[in-house]
Order: structure tokens, then sequence, then C-alpha cells
């Protein structure tokens, strides 16, 4: 007889009713939506970059001493103008803002992970306190 299958194998569920694994498991729920919000986040940025670039290069293919003076455009009513308005260089540059966005919205989700399925207070707040230096930091970024 296998006993691998046997039902006097299984770990019994105590009285609380929660599988003693129970951790485990949210720990992994956690860790795949981090690791999904990083990937999703990586493949729409490139994938936006790569845009823009092709949009550049359609419009006027920018020359190298172009392209050395080129800065980042950190205005958002600047940058959501240029997209409006189809400009390669600022369909890039959103590009790479949501790459920079991309491990903040990973804390976000880990915020309320942490909170909604673990249950872990703890962390909750160590997670919070982070996602809000950062985003502190990102506003006095000139």
């Amino acid at each position: 007889m296998n006993t691998i299958n046997s039902p006097s194998s299984v770990d019994p569920v105590p009285p609380g009713g929660n599988p003693p694994h129970a951790p485990v498991k949210d720990e992994f729920i956690i860790q795949d939506a981090a690791a999904w919000v990083l990937r999703v986040g990586v493949i729409l940025s490139v994938a936006v970059m790569i845009l823009g670039l092709t949009i550049s290069f359609i419009h006027a293919p920018p020359t190298v001493k172009e392209m050395r003076h080129v800065v980042f455009t950190t205005n958002p009513m600047l940058l959501y103008q240029g997209v409006i308005h189809g400009q390669g260089k600022s369909i890039i540059d959103l590009g790479l803002l949501l790459l920079v966005l991309t491990p903040i919205t990973r804390v976000a989700v880990s915020v309320v992970l942490f909170a909604v399925v673990d249950h872990d207070w703890f962390y909750t707040w160590v997670t919070l306190a982070v996602l809000l230096l950062t985003l502190i930091s990102l506003l006095f970024l000139h």
C-alpha cells in the first residue's frame, strides 16, 4: 500500500480551520504578485520606449549632437503634451517613467498584500514606510 497518498499521511487541519502551511502559501502569493508586477512593468516600459524610438526615427532621425544634449523630461505637463502630440522623445520619456515607477508599484502592491492576504502588520508598516520614503524622495527630484 502506498503510504504517501493514504489519508493518515495528510497533515490534520487544526481546530481553527487553517491548514498548518497557510503562511507559506501566502508568502508565495506575495512573491508571485511582486514578480508579475515587475515583469509587466518592464515589458510595458520597454514596449513604450521602442514605440517612442520608432516614432523618433520615422519623424526626424536625431543627430549624434542632438542625442548628447537630450535630457529626461520631469515636468508631467510637458510629458503629457509631448505624448499627446506623438513626439517620440516624450514617448521614450514616458517609457522611462514607467520603468522608474515599476519597483514603486511593486512596493505598493506588497503593502496591500501584506495587509490583506498575510495579515502581517509589521511587514505592512515597514513596507508602507519604504513606499512613503521613496515617494517623498521622488518629490524632491530635480
